[in-house]
């Protein structure tokens, strides 16, 4: 695949409606798009990604987060899990193609690597109002995180086109974003941005 990664994460705002119209417009220019509604019944979470199924948002493209049962369920592409999850031998291995781990420190990440995951997600980078009076952990930790694993750690947390190019310096594998595509006036349009940002030369299949 050229290019970084980009990954959409859901914001427990949208309708699963205005989800799927979103989706079905974004799905062939990310890596994934995350179902990340804490706020849903694990049953409801079900039925919102078969919704998306049947509007053609492939399985591969869906990652669910928190709910390892949806995922290997409906065989979606992956499962991302918190980083107070217990360890990942712990877990039972499921049928999808990755899991991965949010962490917030480097000994984290080299943890959960350890442990097996394929990806960490490590925030977050710039201030961000999801993450109201909390510091930033800002780039020099995401590339000492960076260094130190060989699976992608992708950042995430104020993620704006603008700062791509510092954060991919680091030696990051890519961004995820959350707000920055949900509260869009124009999804598509800005995922199109952080699309060319990340060096991507076409659409990805």
């Amino acid at each position: 695949m050229a290019g970084k990664e980009l990954h959409v994460i859901t914001n427990g705002r949208r309708t699963w409606t205005e989800i799927g119209q979103t989706a079905v417009q974004i799905h062939s220019l990310v890596t994934a798009i995350h179902i990340r509604e804490k706020a849903k019944s694990p049953d409801e979470v079900f039925i919102g990604v078969q919704h998306l199924l049947a509007l053609g948002v492939p399985a591969a493209k869906l990652y669910v987060n928190g709910l390892p049962a949806v995922a290997e369920a409906l065989r979606l592409g992956g499962l991302h899990l918190p980083g107070s999850s217990p360890p990942l031998q712990e877990i039972i291995r499921i049928a999808v193609a990755r899991i991965g781990f949010s962490v917030h420190s480097t000994e984290e990440a080299a943890l959960r690597e350890a442990e097996g995951a394929d990806y960490v997600l490590f925030g977050h980078i710039y201030e961000t109002a999801s993450k109201p009076g909390l510091a930033a952990r800002g780039l020099e930790q995401l590339a000492e995180t960076a260094s130190r694993v060989r699976i992608p750690v992708l950042a995430i947390g104020g993620m704006t086109p603008d700062r791509v190019q510092d954060v991919l310096a680091t030696g990051a594998a890519g961004i995820a974003v959350m707000s920055g595509i949900w509260e869009a006036e124009d999804p598509l349009a800005t995922i199109q941005t952080y699309h060319q940002v990340l060096g991507h030369k076409g659409v990805m299949l």
